[in-house]
């Protein structure tokens, strides 16, 4: 029987067989109820007769209600058909539908007050994102925002506000500062207690950028001063961002506290550094509908007064030729047992994973739209992941390696990009160093080093054995050739 073709008790059976708010412990016996039903390519099941099925459904199934659940079809099913057809039910399993059915009532209840509550929550965050981006365009100063935020500024108290923050010029002045905001004007200004020049950086035709607007620190604290006029008596931004900036402070101190109480005890990312500063370049990878694209960077402002970055296309570019010169074919090399990471460093790798994901999970608070935190916190979760897959699976299968011994016909594509996989890139390589002018890559295979050595010496002790071999056969034909004698020509 078909849910659109029974009567009334025979819907309910229908809607509490298929109901969400149930589990499969809770149904028991009942999951083996067969069903038959098709499902769509947009993923809702129907009724085989169904008229809403459509020509492109695939072909009807039949299965246990445990097995159709399991799929979670009972949560995209047709409301005209009931989403399956139902066999007639025997008397014991009516009555355990029957046992069943006053748990529903309630939780439905408690399902529609949780949707309510998301609903109440998701409004107060639209609310609070809107202020939040008015907020950012008067810091931004971005003009074409300010006509009407000077219009809204009509006839407001004119007393400027300010706020205590921190300076992070060049990640080394710990001084305080102070931000000033006009609510007449909508100027947002800037001043280090240590230096008043900190926090800008002098650019071309004399203008002046103001770079401290990047530092998360000064930005959390400013855009809580402009909300806290431009939000008037709409508590909405302080009920979701307002500890935002003490969040920031909380876990970015104790992420730090971590990192200094625990070393990183392996590293499986590229090396890449800064010719000019030595430092660690982090990797920005591209955001969606971005127009920058990934680089590496290092955040730090050298002496002539520019940044330095590097796009990863470019770096991997030049990594990828290095690692095929130094190869020179010898793909087995890649294999090599010194590169992969001892099983015990894995497993403290793994281990300080999970406990700095904790502690930014304990801190983390308001701050967790923070767009470095965020993509810090999401890597760390990528990064624990990998090392179970090579725990599981080894480094040299999760890194692409083994692929390249297998098939050394892969190292040699019509370019020369493209060949490694940023693991694989990992494991191979020392580091990088970039520069204004170029970029230097040192791997563990190139010329003189340890590993090298032992590589190429043990290849050049098997091509000594293959000639011995060699020289052996050629020795044995020429002993026979001269031990056999002659013969009379052949006539033929």
């Amino acid at each position: 029987m078909t849910s659109n073709q029974v009567g009334k008790s025979s819907l309910q059976v229908v809607e509490i067989l298929f109901s969400p708010l149930l589990t499969l412990d809770e149904l028991g016996s009942l999951g083996q109820i067969a069903i038959t039903y098709s499902v769509k390519e947009n993923g809702c099941s129907h009724s085989p007769s169904c008229r809403q099925r459509g020509k492109r459904a695939a072909e009807p199934t039949t299965t246990s209600l445990k097995e159709f659940r399991g799929h979670r079809h009972h949560e995209r099913m047709c409301r005209t058909c009931g989403g399956a057809d139902l066999p007639a039910l025997k008397p014991e399993e009516i009555a355990s539908v029957e046992e069943l059915a006053p748990l529903l009532p309630p939780r439905l209840e408690a399902a529609q007050r949780r949707a309510e509550t998301e609903r109440v929550v998701v409004a107060r965050v639209r609310a609070a994102d809107a202020l939040d981006e008015r907020a950012r365009a008067i810091l931004d100063g971005w003009e074409w925002r300010l006509a009407e935020e000077r219009q809204r500024a009509e006839g407001r108290s004119a007393d400027v506000l300010s706020v205590a923050t921190g300076c992070y010029e060049d990640g080394t002045c710990t001084a305080e500062a102070d931000v000033s905001f006009d609510p007449h004007t909508l100027k947002v200004d800037f001043r280090c207690r240590a230096n008043p020049m900190h926090g800008r950086l002098a650019w071309k035709d004399d203008e002046t950028y103001e770079i401290w607007k990047h530092w998360d620190e000064a930005k959390y604290d400013t855009l809580a001063l402009i909300t806290s006029l431009i939000a008037e008596d709409d508590p909405c931004w302080s009920e979701v961002y307002g500890t935002r900036a003490n969040d920031w402070r909380s876990v970015t101190v104790a992420l730090r506290v971590f990192d200094e109480a625990n070393p990183q005890p392996m590293d499986l990312g590229l090396n890449v550094r800064c010719g000019l500063c030595g430092r660690r370049m982090a990797l920005y990878e591209r955001e969606s509908r971005a127009d920058v694209p990934s680089a590496y960077a290092c955040g730090h402002r050298h002496p002539d007064g520019r940044f330095h970055r590097e796009e990863k296309a470019d770096v991997h570019l030049v990594v990828d030729r290095a690692l095929l010169n130094a190869l020179n074919g010898r793909f087995s090399w890649v294999a090599a047992p010194e590169l992969a990471p001892a099983p015990a460093a894995l497993v403290a790798y793994a281990d300080y994973l999970t406990a700095k994901i904790a502690t930014y999970d304990a801190h983390i608070g308001a701050a967790k739209a923070d767009a470095v935190l965020s993509r810090q916190h999401t890597d760390q979760l990528a990064r624990l992941e990998q090392v179970g897959m090579i725990q599981e699976h080894g480094v040299f299968a999760v890194a692409g390696l083994d692929a390249l011994v297998r098939e050394p016909s892969r190292g040699r594509p019509a370019r020369d990009d493209g060949v490694f996989t940023d693991l694989g890139r990992a494991l191979l390589v020392d580091r990088v160093v970039c520069y204004r002018d170029g970029i230097k890559v040192f791997t563990h295979l190139d010329d003189g080093t340890a590993l090298y050595r032992r590589l190429y010496a043990e290849d050049l002790r098997e091509e000594i054995r293959e000639a011995r071999i060699r020289l052996q056969m050629l020795e044995d034909e020429l002993t026979e050739l001269e031990e056999t004698p002659a013969g009379p020509p052949d006539s033929s």
